[in-house]
């Protein structure tokens, strides 16, 4: 978004918020939609953070309360205002997708097979205006609809590159979110669990998760706080004085081994994530899905940034998929840190169910990786932009939303067909590009046109 949002609870670029542990800062840009805003904090300005928004305090804004634990919205789910919302504001709507879903019946049946198997990893590939971000939204939704436990990050060349797996990791876990509650991050699985002796010193544990298990439910609330954030990979902290600190209250299972901000850590990312994954199914969840967004970085990295980014989606493959399905070996792959890191096996259990979804723009050097890592072409979609005979269809489906928020529109059959044929030509003549921009075009008219029906229909003839 480049200028204030209608929204006054979205913040807008360059303004000056305030976080409650980060302090002061200004925004940078919004993303996933308006849900987490990039922060360039005062302390660490060449630096920016990923935050939610609900957690930044504004001029005329708050930082909202926690909420009550709701389930997250499903595709089945109803449109409401706020899709309608979303789409003035040309953003990809969290509901009702499947009300303005079009032409997506094959990427649908794959998405459906991957959270079927409740493990695999799937490539979106697309340009600009394909629709990668609407299926990721999509993905998300039927993740939350069947049970998944969700995490997702938007690779970013600064806070979030590909070519560093601890910072992925650490931006994930920010965003793990596990069906039925509404705080995000690895407490609430961490709380479901309960103090499970299996799970701290059992057949279950874990070298990272069974200490902060421990630590949640039997350590000291500051300790406990600082071992989630270590774990989390949130916080720098000395693992050894951490790892000290728990044995003092009791902990009895090995010791936290560090977790530096090596571009080499691709087996320590993979083999916290398999954890995090079979966790949360003993936790209730289905599994554990990843949703990665703007994978194009991976072609504006130097070589040998761009050889660690391809280690990252080697070893998010090895977590997810069966070794018959790989393109490699996996015992080939490098592996960085001391012995003991080396020695650590990226994956935690064996079927551990971890599901990616990765969305791409494509470049010849991605597809040569892609090659190279997924053995299985029904891993990887192409998405193709909507063809032009499918904008009646969402015209129509758009109309059938602002009706339903709006039961009192009532327009003459005929005005109907002049909104199709005007985005037609609009397409034909390069100003909509995307589904995302004919939606938006579709309900600035129907907004207009219920104020005063002769005032958009002249917009629509281009007389105005």
């Amino acid at each position: 978004m480049d200028s204030k949002t209608s929204d006054p609870q979205l913040p807008y670029p360059g303004e000056r918020i305030e976080h409650r542990t980060l302090g002061p800062g200004a925004v940078a840009r919004l993303l996933d939609g308006g849900r987490k805003a990039l922060v360039r904090f005062d302390r660490r300005p060449a630096a920016p953070s990923v935050v939610l928004v609900s957690e930044l305090v504004g001029k005329g804004r708050v930082a909202a309360p926690a909420p009550a634990p709701v389930p997250r919205s499903s595709p089945e789910d109803p449109p409401d205002r706020q899709t309608l919302e979303a789409l003035r504001m040309g953003v990809v709507p969290v509901r009702g997708l499947n009300a303005l879903t079009v032409g997506r019946q094959t990427e649908l049946v794959e998405l459906d097979r991957l959270l079927d198997r409740g493990r695999g990893m799937v490539v979106l590939s697309g340009g600009y205006g394909a629709g990668k971000t609407h299926m990721i939204e999509l993905a998300d939704a039927m993740g939350v609809g069947r049970g998944f436990a969700l995490a997702r990050a938007t690779f970013d060349p600064v806070e979030v590159p590909p070519s560093h797996p601890l910072r992925l990791y650490g931006a994930l876990m920010r965003d793990l979110r596990l069906p039925g509650s509404a705080e995000p991050g690895l407490r609430p699985l961490l709380e479901r669990l309960g103090p499970s002796e299996d799970h701290i010193h059992g057949d279950r544990q874990h070298r990272w998760l069974s200490p902060a298990l421990f630590a949640v439910h039997h350590a000291p609330a500051e300790l406990a706080q600082d071992v989630l954030a270590f774990v989390a990979g949130q916080g720098r902290d000395d693992h050894r004085e951490l790892s000290h600190q728990l044995r003092r209250h009791g902990f009895k299972g090995r010791d936290m081994l560090g977790l530096p901000d090596y571009r080499t850590f691709g087996q320590v990312m993979a083999h916290m994530l398999g954890g995090v994954a079979s966790w949360a199914k003993d936790a209730g969840a289905s599994g554990l899905l990843l949703l990665l967004d703007e994978a194009e970085y991976l072609d504006r990295l130097g070589s040998q940034s761009r050889e660690m980014a391809e280690n990252v989606l080697r070893f998010l493959a090895i977590a997810a998929l069966p070794p018959e399905l790989l393109a490699f070996e996996p015992g080939a792959i490098y592996r960085g840190g001391q012995a003991v890191h080396r020695e650590l096996s990226p994956v935690y259990r064996l079927e551990q169910p971890l599901s990616v979804l990765c969305a791409f723009t494509p470049d010849p050097q991605v597809d040569q990786v892609l090659r190279r890592t997924l053995l299985d072409p029904a891993s990887r979609i192409e998405l193709e932009p909507v063809r032009p005979s499918l904008l009646p269809v969402l015209a129509e489906k758009v109309y059938d939303l602002v009706k339903a928020v709006y039961p009192q529109l009532d327009p003459d059959p005929d005005h109907r067909r002049r909104v199709t044929q005007a985005l037609e030509r609009a397409f034909r003549g390069g100003q909509v590009e995307s589904t995302r921009q004919a939606a938006r075009l579709v309900i600035e008219f129907w907004d207009i046109y219920r104020q005063d029906p002769a005032r958009a229909l002249k917009a629509l003839d281009g007389s105005a």
